[in-house]
């Protein structure tokens, strides 16, 4: 019983210092690149989209971009991510292309927008979702963007130490002088072009680690790499804190 009692504490706990970020991101636009359906297993997707669903419980505006699986039809990938949020209690809707009216008039009707690149004109085109998520998050004027992929977020490589923060212009330093995989390096290109476009902060975490969508955005460090503006704002709740 006591056992019990202090989980109950603990989560109350947790939920109280989570408050002032609720009230921070409230009404919010997050776009978030969902880019690591190859790579997890059902159970680990469906946690991903669990997150996403408690964001959208919580105030917080979240637009789905996804990659597809290997092999998988775009459309049919896109019906598939859009019933995996639905199943967590939300409503959301397939979008096929970059279409802001229709972004924005889902995000009213209080659904989740689920993106995949292609639309029927660009069906045979190979376009990234690494970029259409960006190019997204900088239309809708979005507050932030989350990469989830494989990648945990930056490293120093000579030292293989995650970096917690950056700023652009040290994110601009670091890509002249450190060597990664191009993937990852895509990805960090476009955190700079999202900054330039008016976003206000960019995210990178790993699709594979339990509730990492959370616990990016409702903790203190963070547990992914955050780029921001060099004249960034902090948040309410950061004052204080750094």
């Amino acid at each position: 019983m006591d056992k019990d009692r202090d989980n109950i504490r603990e989560k109350a706990a947790v939920l109280a210092d989570a408050l002032p970020y609720f009230r921070d991101f409230n009404q919010k636009i997050i776009v978030i690149g969902y880019l690591c359906s190859n790579i997890l297993s059902g159970e680990e997707e469906q946690g991903v989209m669990q997150d996403i669903a408690l964001l959208k419980s919580v105030g917080m505006k979240p637009i789905i971009v996804h990659d597809a699986r290997m092999g998988a039809d775009k459309f049919r990938e896109n019906k598939r991510v859009a019933k995996l949020v639905e199943l967590c209690g939300v409503k959301a809707v397939g979008i096929c292309g970059i279409d802001e009216q229709t972004l924005h008039m889902t995000l009213e009707n209080d659904y989740i927008p689920v993106v995949t690149p292609n639309d029927i004109d660009t069906e045979n085109i190979n376009l990234d979702p690494i970029d259409t998520a960006r190019e997204i998050a900088v239309r809708m004027q979005a507050e932030k963007l989350i990469y989830v992929s494989k990648y945990e977020g930056a490293r120093w490589s000579d030292e293989n130490k995650k970096i917690l923060s950056m700023k652009e212009s040290e994110l601009r330093t670091y890509l002249e002088q450190q060597q990664m995989e191009q993937d990852l390096r895509r990805k960090l290109e476009n955190a700079i072009l999202a900054l330039d476009g008016g976003v206000r902060r960019i995210h990178f975490i790993s699709g594979r680690m339990k509730h990492a969508l959370l616990l990016e955005l409702f903790s203190v460090l963070g547990i992914g790499t955050v780029v921001s503006r060099d004249d960034g704002e902090l948040y309410e709740h950061e004052y204080g804190r750094r």
